[in-house]
């Protein structure tokens, strides 16, 4: 009996494509191995749930990697902005050898095993006038998670950063607390954010990713053959959730163009706002050399196939 809780709501790609059939899936895998998953902040905050998995209180934990990096700082990498090009770069960088070692740090010293990466999404920024330029941001207060890495990534951008919790960025943008907020297509029609901001600004600044976590412990009393069902199944899982995330942002863009729910910028100067963010995480950080490294390299990622019709 497993215990996996994380923060995302219900109808967020993570556990709509994913976690949602995370008990069915190994019931078909295994008759020996179940799961119950809390999904929606039930058991906490995002670094609550962290402490319960180190702890032993749960045995499964979601979490992305600017709060791992209060743990390993180099994990960081992966929200500092513009340091990959789409999510097929992420999810390649994510799964590579340079990277593993990156990775074992967390079980090595917390007892926490990283199962697998899974894509959460291009995050783009909302806002109630156009945003097409790095200048367009000054003394705009944008809200990120409050970890370090995406408050840097907001001043790499050229906003006013500033900390709001998940549960309570609807209510600041809706009493003009805050400017803007920037996330996944998907994760802003799931948190109702089109419906208190008038602008979707493609800036595609972060490749977005989540880490699915087990208690090292818990993962050692575990079978091989426990264990083979229990990572098959996470892997399944997170190729639905990259193909459902994908889909859905598309679709959602298509369906506000057209309805005008928002109005969508395409016209941004990415190219702008690359180079800011890469002159800013090229040096000062704990992952900059590993960051300069990254942004230097052609990728080979190519996109999963599409099943066929």
């Amino acid at each position: 009996q497993l215990r996996m809780a994380h923060v995302y709501k219900v109808t967020a790609p993570t556990h709509l494509y994913g976690t949602a059939f995370l008990a069915e899936r190994l019931r078909e895998k295994t008759d020996d191995l179940d799961i119950t998953v809390y999904p929606s902040a039930q058991l906490g905050s995002e670094s609550e749930l962290l402490e319960q998995l180190v702890a032993g209180e749960l045995d499964l934990a979601i979490t992305g990697p600017s709060f791992l990096a209060m743990w390993h700082p180099p994990l960081g990498v992966f929200d500092a902005a513009f340091v990959s090009r789409d999510l097929d770069h992420l999810l390649e960088l994510a799964r590579s050898e340079e990277m593993a070692p990156e990775w074992d740090q967390l079980r090595t010293k917390y007892d926490v095993r990283v199962l697998d990466t899974w894509a959460y999404g291009s995050r783009h920024l909302t806002s109630n006038k156009p945003i097409r330029h790095p200048d367009d941001l000054d003394g705009f207060r944008l809200r990120l998670p409050a970890a370090r890495i995406f408050q840097e990534s907001g001043k790499a951008l050229g906003s006013s950063a500033m900390p709001i919790s998940f549960s309570e960025v609807y209510l600041a943008l809706q009493q003009g607390i805050a400017d803007g907020q920037e996330n996944p297509v998907p994760v802003i029609k799931a948190m109702g954010f089109h419906e208190v901001q008038k602008c979707l600004n493609l800036t595609g600044h972060i490749q977005s990713s989540v880490q699915i976590l087990v208690n090292e412990r818990t993962w050692q009393r575990m079978t091989p053959e426990q264990q083979d069902a229990l990572l098959k199944t996470i892997q399944e899982l997170g190729d639905e959730v990259y193909r459902g995330t994908i889909d859905d942002e598309q679709r959602l863009i298509e369906e506000w163009r057209k309805d005008g729910t928002m109005e969508i910028v395409e016209d941004v100067d990415v190219a702008a706002f690359q180079a800011r963010c890469r002159k800013y995480f090229s040096s000062g950080f704990e992952f900059s050399d590993l960051y300069n490294r990254i942004t230097a390299e052609p990728s080979k990622a190519e996109p999963l196939k599409e099943d066929a019709q």
